[in-house]
């Protein structure tokens, strides 16, 4: 099985090697983007990508001008394929929107998301314009395995190995029910890491939903009832933001409660770094595939 293992890495490095040089492909990462610390966590993520591959960046959820930009910036380099590697927690986020935006798809989505909330355009905005090949990421960072492991190491060093402690992990969530159960489903898989440490009473998942009101004033009370529950007597609950970076909201609905938490995200792991260039890897491939064929 090793062997195996091991031919497969060697399959996909002459794969991807070939990709880059023959069809001169590049990597475009989208980000939501934020603050100027948040954004500068992110070109940290990259940076070690970057150095071994042209790369570009797009702040914003789908939005149409940084997007146009960055493959602007990639063709500067005479690149003509590109692989979008999506930096969002789920699969869901801005797929349509950026698709349309790609020219992967001619139906134009019933709204544009953007920074200040769904924009609804008369006229939707023109697609980039790329002659080449695209292939966009269809996972997330909900699904990648690394994920698990940052949550595990992040509770870890926390934990002050009492055996008296709760483990409280907060994502963001999704409005539409189905897909926050999902959000919940792969989130609770990837804490199995965090369960496999063997330090904790109980480890849980809590999705904020913090864009929806209604939703959002159920997950707070829920979120503080656990809190509440777990330091009963010598309980000590620690909680981690399952966010790219930061602690985001949570500091303010969990205010007046005792728990122990650095306020520290996914980022500055070097995971996110690794999982970057494994799916970007993964997208050189079927790039490769399709020129092939």
């Amino acid at each position: 099985m090793r062997i195996a293992l091991l031919a497969t890495l060697l399959l996909l490095s002459v794969t991807t090697s070939s990709a880059q040089s023959s069809n001169s492909c590049g990597l475009l990462v989208m980000a939501h983007g934020g603050a100027e610390k948040w954004n500068a966590a992110v070109e940290d993520a990259v940076a070690p990508v970057r150095e071994k591959i042209p790369t570009s960046i797009a702040f914003g959820m789908a939005n149409p001008e940084t997007m146009k930009a960055a493959v602007a910036e990639l063709e500067e380099q005479k690149i003509d394929c590109i692989a979008v590697v999506r930096l969002f927690m789920s699969a869901h986020s801005f797929l349509h929107q950026t698709e349309y935006l790609l020219g992967l798809r001619e139906d134009p989505p019933p709204f544009f998301i953007s920074h200040h909330g769904p924009q609804h355009h008369h006229e939707p905005p023109t697609p980039v314009e790329f002659q080449g090949k695209i292939a966009i990421s269809q996972t997330a960072l909900l699904d990648a395995s690394e994920m698990g492991e940052v949550l595990a190491m992040n509770a870890r060093a926390l934990s002050d190995s009492s055996g008296n402690e709760s483990v409280l992990i907060i994502a963001h969530g999704a409005g539409d029910d189905v897909v926050n159960d999902e959000w919940l489903l792969k989130l609770d898989r990837l804490s199995d890491t965090v369960r496999e440490i063997g330090l904790f009473r109980s480890v849980a998942v809590h999705s904020l939903r913090e864009d929806w009101k209604e939703k959002r004033s159920k997950s707070e009370a829920d979120i503080r009832g656990f809190v509440e529950e777990h330091t009963e007597g010598d309980g000590r609950v620690i909680v981690l933001p399952f966010r790219l970076f930061g602690f985001g909201p949570y500091a303010k609905v969990l205010e007046g409660l005792t728990y122990e938490s650095n306020g520290i995200g996914l980022l500055p792991h070097p995971k996110v770094s690794t999982w970057i260039e494994r799916t970007a890897n993964e997208l050189f491939v079927e790039l490769s595939q399709d020129t092939d064929a």
